[in-house]
């Protein structure tokens, strides 16, 4: 149910509506900075990069998703997140994540192309939003 302090969000990605909850509160990572959004937020549209994106459920407990390129939108009637992907914890395949990492970072030291430097760059960002929030349910448990 519903309060003054809660308001409706959820997370659409390429394939599917991954999440709809009521909340107290989204921090997420913007092109520009973290933000965050709260209950009455005045309507705008922020840019995401990839990140750790934390809400607070209304019991006070918090989730955490990791969530790749996207936009929030925050609407008198609801906050949405369209992104192409999003990740809980227990879905992160942390090795996998770890090898991409490393690819990553060893791509970017070979300076290639400018678009292989851009590839590999979004590449270590996803990489990094998995493992951080695989780190942030580890320490919650």
């Amino acid at each position: 149910m519903a309060d003054e302090k809660t308001f409706p969000f959820e997370i659409l990605t390429l394939q599917n509506l991954f999440l709809r909850e009521e909340i107290r509160f989204v921090i997420a990572p913007g092109q520009e900075g973290v933000f965050e959004i709260l209950a009455h937020h005045a309507p705008f549209v922020f840019a995401l990069k990839p990140g750790p994106l934390r809400m607070r459920l209304p019991d006070g407990q918090d989730q955490y998703v990791a969530v790749g390129t996207g936009f929030l939108v925050v609407q008198k009637e609801r906050t949405t997140v369209l992104t192409r992907s999003a990740e809980r914890p227990e879905e992160i395949d942390v090795e996998r994540a770890r090898r991409a990492k490393e690819r990553a970072e060893q791509r970017l030291q070979q300076k290639s192309a400018d678009f292989e430097m851009a590839r590999a760059e979004a590449s270590l960002q996803r990489a990094l939003a998995r493992l951080k929030v695989a780190d942030y349910a580890v320490v919650a448990k």
